[in-house]
């Protein structure tokens, strides 16, 4: 799809506020309302911009954040995405290059949960083995609220049934929104910008990166010295840099970056390593985005004790 300037100047508006009305959208790109409205509804429609809910993890009960590097011996690596993909704590599955044929990332209630699906993972069937990371710290995440929320116990379940509505369109009318909740458009409209204000939510425009000719998608992971503070804000500072976690276990620090080139890639990973304070380096190829659903409300964690019968849906 060929995008112009007033196409560029509506997806970023759409970025930053994923609710902006069509009057202000076409105001902030030279454009009347209903032009802006055709033109945002064409990206849409293609697929280059999906406006959708991000609810903060603490609001949903997820505090335990990880990630698995996955071998495969006797079965498909398609196949073995498959199945990691149907677990409810994996809402980022891909295959890749190298000596490990999986990634996922872990988002779960607590470690004990966390470490249940691990273990869930390793029973799959074509599964050889699993390296785990854990995150400590979340430097870069575009698929979370940048501010964490504040006194959660204000809000009901209006507010979730709202919560709900936005993941399923972020761009609901508040008429729509008053009419499936009971509220008036005033009091639904208040309660939709305090759940923003407060950053359980953060309704944005997330983009296709091969709408802009981004179609390199590459992993990488950080060893650092004694204080890698510094090193890893800058590396978190690169535009490239998609996503950063300080993590413990094999590396320091793991992340990936989005670029249009394997020459872009050489480049910025070259920066990467002469970064004071970057020991070492080594990344990987994401060849195929088997699952992304970070806008998805989490499934609940089952009781501990129906571990067995998760591990054998899951080995299917």
């Amino acid at each position: 799809m060929e995008l112009d300037e007033f196409d560029l100047a509506l997806i970023e508006q759409l970025r930053i506020d994923g609710r902006a009305s069509f009057e202000s959208l076409g105001a902030g790109a030279g454009l009347s309302r209903t032009a802006a409205r055709a033109r945002v509804q064409r990206v849409l429609e293609a697929g280059v911009l999906r406006v959708v809910a991000m609810v903060h993890p603490e609001f949903d009960g997820i505090h335990a954040f990880g990630h698995v590097s996955i071998a495969v011996q006797g079965r498909t690596t398609a196949q073995v995405a498959a199945s990691v993909a149907q677990l409810p704590d994996t809402p980022f599955v891909s295959i890749v290059s190298g000596r490990h044929a999986v990634v996922a990332e872990l988002r779960s209630s607590d470690v004990a949960n966390l470490s249940d699906t691990v273990s869930l993972i390793r029973s799959v069937d074509g599964v050889q083995s699993v390296d785990t990371l854990l995150y400590t710290h979340l430097v870069k995440e575009p698929h979370t609220p940048a501010n964490g929320p504040e006194n959660l116990d204000q809000f009901d379940d209006t507010d979730r049934h709202l919560l709900e509505l936005l993941r399923q369109d972020g761009r609901m009318p508040y008429a729509d929104l008053a009419d499936r909740v009971g509220l008036s458009r005033g009091a639904t409209r208040t309660r939709v910008l305090r759940l923003i204000e407060s950053g359980v939510v953060a309704v944005t425009g997330i983009v296709n990166p091969t709408a802009f000719g981004m179609t390199q998608m590459t992993g990488f992971q950080l060893h650092l010295e004694t204080d890698g503070a510094a090193a890893l804000s800058a590396v978190g500072r690169m535009d490239e840099v998609d996503f950063l976690a300080r993590t413990l276990g094999r590396c320091d620090a793991v992340g990936t970056l989005i670029t249009r080139t394997r020459a872009e890639t050489i480049d910025i990973l070259d920066r990467m390593r002469a970064i004071d304070g970057v020991r070492d380096l080594q990344s990987w190829t994401h060849l195929e985005l088997v699952k992304e659903q970070y806008d998805r409300r989490p499934l609940r964690a089952l009781p501990r004790s129906a571990g067995a019968s998760r591990g054998a849906a899951a080995a299917r």
